[in-house]
Parts: C-alpha cells; sequence; structure tokens
C-alpha cells in the first residue's frame, strides 16, 4: 500500500473512531470500576461518559476552592493569628455551625476530621473576602479589584451545578477557566 493511501486509511479510520466514541450508547474507553469485575462503563455508557467529561470541571473547582479556602486562612492568620475565626462574618459562622452539626451526626463515616474553614463553600469564603472590615484591612493590597470576588460569585452556580451531578457546557467550562486564570494573575498561586 503507498504511503498516501496508507496515511487517508488511518485519517478516516481514526475520524470514524471519533464519531462511534460520541455516540451516547457507546462504551466509554474510561472505564468506572464499582468492584473487581462490575464495570459502570458497560452498563451505563452515557452516564459513565458525562461524568468523565464532567470531571475535569470538577478538578477545576477542587484546586480553586481550596487555594482561596488556603488565601483566605493565610490572610486572616496574618492580622489575627489565633482569634482568625472571629473576622468571620456571622452568617458565615452559623451556616459553618449547621455543617459542624452535620458532620457530628455522621461520625459512622470514615470521613477525615474537618475545620471549620474546611466546612465553608466558595461563595462563603468570597463573603469573608467581601466582608467590609476584612476586604479595608486585608485584602484590598492583595486582590485590589472587587470586581474578581464578583467574577468568582458568577462561577459559584456553576460550581454548585457540578456539586449536584449535573453536566455543564463548554461555554460555562470555559468562563470558569477564565475566571481562575484572572484570580492567578492577582493572586499567584
Amino acid at each position: 500500500m503507498r504511503d498516501d493511501r496508507l496515511s487517508l486509511f488511518l485519517m478516516l479510520g481514526q475520524s470514524a473512531q471519533r464519531t462511534v466514541d460520541k455516540l451516547p450508547d457507546t462504551v466509554p474507553a474510561n472505564s468506572l470500576l464499582i468492584s473487581d469485575v462490575q464495570d459502570l462503563a458497560l452498563v451505563l455508557p452515557k452516564e459513565v461518559r458525562t461524568a468523565s467529561e464532567t470531571s475535569e470541571i470538577y478538578r477545576l473547582f477542587f484546586v480553586f476552592e481550596n487555594f482561596i479556602r488556603d488565601f483566605v486562612l493565610e490572610s486572616l492568620s496574618e492580622i489575627a493569628k489565633e482569634n482568625w475565626w472571629d473576622r468571620v462574618p456571622k452568617d458565615v459562622h452559623t451556616e459553618v455551625e449547621k455543617h459542624e452539626q452535620t458532620e457530628e451526626q455522621k461520625q459512622w463515616m470514615a470521613l477525615d476530621s474537618r475545620s471549620k474553614l474546611a466546612l465553608t463553600t466558595l461563595p462563603q469564603l468570597i463573603r469573608i473576602i467581601d466582608d467590609n472590615a476584612n476586604w479595608n484591612d486585608i485584602f484590598k493590597p492583595l486582590v485590589r479589584d472587587r470586581l474578581l470576588l464578583q467574577e468568582a460569585r458568577s462561577i459559584s452556580h456553576v460550581r454548585n451545578t457540578v456539586c449536584h451531578m449535573s453536566p455543564v457546557s463548554e461555554e460555562e467550562a470555559e468562563r470558569v477557566k477564565l475566571v481562575m486564570r484572572d484570580w492567578f494573575r492577582v493572586v499567584p498561586p
């Protein structure tokens, strides 16, 4: 077989494979095992494919939210080493206390013990930064522009969508990436 015909054959094969892979009932390449022998990709291919596609956005939020959490803790601790939690707005206190009560009820689960700040969500972390006293005393020189906080708020809905196991459009995934790039330009990891 000539090189040009072989190249065309391979290109057509790859194109056909990509087309078949996109069909909803085609078993995805990524398996999802729930035991040594049970692969959900074989019985729920569409759901496993969607989960694989959504996992990237979940990973982005995992990194971003934990980055913001560490940023808040380090920044508050510089001002009030022992009493940094006192700088957290009361409404966030109340929400975290509810999370703590739930955690206490679920002690039978094999979860690591989590700190108060580990129980905060992205919107609550943004609320802590945006609190007037915290913004003026701590975060304004570091973040410089409250518009960045608004951007983070704008992707909180996408975060909730992912956390409630729903897929996210490519457009919204790009918005999340853009907001993260903006944050990391101003507050580098």
